[in-house]
């Protein structure tokens, strides 16, 4: 069997492995009890047209996760993510299909939950920003997946506040530094461990980077209205020579409405500006804008918009722009469908995309 197809076939027997026959006989709690999601999305992405000849091609892929919790008492508990995504760049102008996928662990920590007080432990992603995460359309999430960060090793907390008619409000704090362990290597295909001599923003194996957030929804008394606000400090690499230390800000407001009965509008604005990004003495900033408009709880309408400008030591910007416009249907047993369009221009290139997305997800 082909490797890229024994890829697939391994981790979907994993996912197999993970999956209950029969659901539970009752919700009594008995510990350790396991538990957790499973998101699998197949995506096709066709370059019809381009700029740039060696954009023009075709690339099928498939990513999933596997998000585990494994429950020892009411209070602590470890949580992860594996993930099966490609882990290497392609050949320019090649089609693709399920070339360079691997597998490595994102995520893995302890955590201990009393009340409104969280702590945790371990390999997390520091939450900046929420325009990458997805759900948003097909490629919404694609310029804002810069910014985000993922695969560090730390501890933190975190602290919730009911202000009643106010809302609810989170605080969370963690400090940490690059995945330097085994973890940072990925298997079936290899992308190879982080080094320290690597460089690379966080990359110092000390507590000198950390994020600091607050979040919180249903704010003002008004039902729907979300918001999150993030700075970030991550400390330049130990192998870095005449950068700086990287420094950002995130800002984001959303608000869901329910238009009538049937249709209701989720829109999004985010704003992030970064110095120093990745250790570099780049600066970049970003303005991210989306609207699901959901009809029937079934019906999905997505637009999305980035526009990213970047200010290279060097002298020289770029100001890149990304559009998409999707839409699909929810099956309402795991399975949603979407196909749409995307508009990209990045380093001074036109590219013209249509795609399709099928995503499945199950809990266990």
């Amino acid at each position: 069997m082909h490797s890229r197809y024994l890829n697939i076939a391994l981790f979907a027997g994993i996912i197999g492995l993970a999956c209950p026959v029969e659901g539970r006989a009752d919700e009594t709690s008995f510990y350790p009890e396991l538990s957790g999601e499973v998101v699998i999305e197949l995506q096709n992405e066709w370059a019809t047209d381009s700029d740039d000849p060696n954009e023009e091609r075709n690339n099928l892929f498939l990513r999933t996760e596997v998000a585990p919790t494994l429950q020892f008492t009411e209070n602590f508990y470890i949580d992860g993510v594996a993930v099966l995504e490609p882990v290497l760049d392609f050949d320019p102008g090649e089609d693709t299909e399920f070339d360079e996928e691997g597998i490595f662990i994102e995520e893995i920590k302890l955590n201990y939950e009393k009340g409104p007080w969280t702590a945790f432990a371990g390999k997390f992603n520091p939450g900046f920003g929420i325009g990458w995460d997805f759900g948003r359309g097909i490629w919404s999430e694609d310029f804002a997946e810069d910014y985000e960060i993922t695969e560090k090793i730390g501890f933190g907390g975190s602290y919730e506040i009911d202000a009643q008619e106010n809302g609810t409000h989170v605080i969370t704090a963690s400090t940490f530094f690059a995945d330097t362990s085994f973890l940072s290597d990925s298997i079936i295909q290899e992308r190879g461990d982080l080094d320290e001599a690597d460089g690379g923003a966080s990359n110092t194996e000390d507590f000198s980077s950390f994020v600091v957030s607050i979040e919180g929804e249903n704010i003002l008394n008004v039902d729907g209205l979300y918001y999150k606000a993030a700075i970030r400090h991550l400390a330049e690499g130990d192998a870095n020579t005449g950068g700086d230390d990287e420094q950002g800000v995130a800002l984001t407001l959303g608000h869901v409405v329910n238009v009538t009965d049937r249709v209701s509008v989720d829109g999004l604005v985010e704003f992030v500006d970064i110095s120093n990004y990745d250790g570099s003495n780049d600066d970049n900033q970003y303005v991210y804008a989306s609207a699901v408009v959901t009809i029937d709880e079934v019906w999905n309408v997505t637009a999305g918009a980035t526009s990213r400008n970047v200010d290279y030591q060097t002298g020289r910007d770029d100001d890149d722009f990304l559009f998409q416009l999707s839409g699909g249907y929810d099956f309402q047993n795991g399975l949603t469908l979407e196909a749409g369009w995307r508009e990209t221009e990045e380093g001074n290139v036109d590219t013209t995309i249509l795609g399709a997305l099928a995503r499945y997800s199950f809990e266990f």
